[in-house]
C-alpha cells in the first residue's frame, strides 16, 4: 500500500510537495493479519533468560510493570497533570499490590540484578527519579536509543554486536 500525502499552497494551488510511504497491507494472505499495528507494545525475547535470582512472583510483578512502560522508552511513567509522569516507588508498588517498604524492596531487587535502572533527574532545580526496565527482558520499540543503551551498558554490551557498540562509542561524544 502507498499512502500519498500532498502539500498544496493555500493562496496559489501550488503543489509544494508531495511524500509518498510505503506501508505494510493490514492483511497479507500468507502472513495473515497486522495485529494493532499502531498500539503500545511490550516484547520480551525468548533468547534471553531472566536471572536465576528473579522467582515467579518476581517475573508476574515485571510482567505487570511492562504494560507501565511509556510509549518507546522504556521508563515506567503515565500521562498526569503536565504531561509525562515517571513512576515512584509507591506508584510502582499500587501497580504490583505491595506496600511502600514491599515496593521499594522489590525495587532495588530488580535495580541490584539489572532489571530496572533508578535515574536521577535535575532540571532547573527540579529532581525527579526516573526508572527504566531493561530493553534485555522487556522493550517497548524497534530502537535502543543512546541514553536507553548508556542506562544499560554493561548488559546490553554482552548481546549487542561489535559494530553497534563502536557506533555508540562514537556517539557518546
Amino acid at each position: 500500500m502507498i499512502k500519498e500525502t500532498t502539500i498544496i499552497d493555500e493562496k496559489t494551488g501550488e503543489v509544494c510537495s508531495i511524500k509518498k510511504h510505503f506501508m505494510e497491507s493490514a492483511f497479507d494472505e500468507e502472513k495473515g493479519y497486522l495485529f494493532w499495528a499502531r498500539k503500545s507494545f511490550t516484547k520480551s525475547f525468548h533468547s534471553v533468560d531472566y536471572p536465576a535470582e528473579m522467582n515467579d512472583l518476581d517475573l508476574g510483578r515485571m510482567a505487570r510493570l511492562a504494560k507501565k512502560i511509556w510509549s518507546n522508552t522504556n521508563m515506567l511513567g503515565y500521562r498526569g497533570n503536565g504531561g509525562i509522569k515517571p513512576y515512584t516507588v509507591e506508584k510502582i508498588g499500587q501497580v504490583i499490590n505491595l506496600k511502600p517498604r514491599q515496593a521499594k524492596a522489590f525495587v532495588d531487587k530488580m535495580i541490584s540484578l539489572g532489571v530496572i535502572a533508578k535515574v536521577n533527574v535535575d532540571t532547573g532545580g527540579h529532581k525527579d527519579v526516573h526508572f527504566y526496565v531493561n530493553p534485555i527482558y522487556f522493550f517497548s520499540s524497534n530502537r535502543i536509543p543512546l541514553n536507553l543503551y548508556l542506562i544499560f551498558r554493561k548488559e546490553l554490551d554482552k548481546v549487542l554486536p561489535v559494530w553497534v557498540k563502536a557506533k555508540y562509542a562514537e556517539n557518546k561524544g
